[in-house]
């Protein structure tokens, strides 16, 4: 049992590690004239490594067919279009859960948090919020697809990440002021 949970814990760590280094790995190996053909099987690992992570198995699949697609077009495009699914599947987690329990709420339940009706209230518009963050950064990261592969990396593989970082932060000030959760 204690190999498996080692196991669990080293797959998150390696997920999120491969996760932030996935565009600079890229940049670096096209401007290193590695094959796009290659870069695309190496996509596969990382969303194998992704999906035993999350367990998430239409992101996953996506990532596949993409990683498929740059194999076989050898069009590097394709390897720069994972940020954008990722930002994308994100983003519909966050849209989708607002039908059903906002999942704001969820996770703020699985840390044990009671919810008022006030607490509730804040996590659908929190929700809300993280949906259109989300989405925003999903069309960002489509228009730096189009720009040099430089400005691809930088904003996929740090700009993008400190942004969420914010976004995180002022949403847990936000809810720990307005929400008292």
């Amino acid at each position: 049992m204690q190999l498996k949970k080692l196991l669990i814990q080293a797959t998150r760590i390696l997920g999120f590690v491969v996760a932030i280094i996935y565009p600079f790995a890229v940049f670096t190996a096209l401007h290193h004239d590695l094959s796009v053909r290659f870069i695309g099987l190496a996509l596969v690992a990382v969303v194998l490594i992704g999906m035993a992570r999350h367990k998430n198995l239409w992101l996953g699949l996506c990532g596949i067919a993409l990683a498929a697609i740059a194999f076989f077009s050898n069009q590097k495009i394709f390897l720069k279009l994972y940020p954008v699914l990722m930002n994308f599947g994100i983003c519909l987690v966050f849209a989708l859960s607002l039908t059903t329990k906002p999942i704001v709420q969820r996770f703020a339940e699985k840390m044990k948090y009671s919810m008022s009706d006030a607490a509730q209230l804040y996590a659908r518009r929190a929700t809300i919020a993280w949906a259109i963050f989300m989405g925003a950064n999903t069309v960002i990261s489509l228009a730096t697809v189009f720009m040099g592969d430089a400005v691809w990396m930088w904003y996929n593989g740090l700009i993008s990440y400190c942004l969420i970082g914010i976004m995180m932060g002022a949403e847990y000030l936000i809810r720990k002021k307005v929400a008292h959760v």
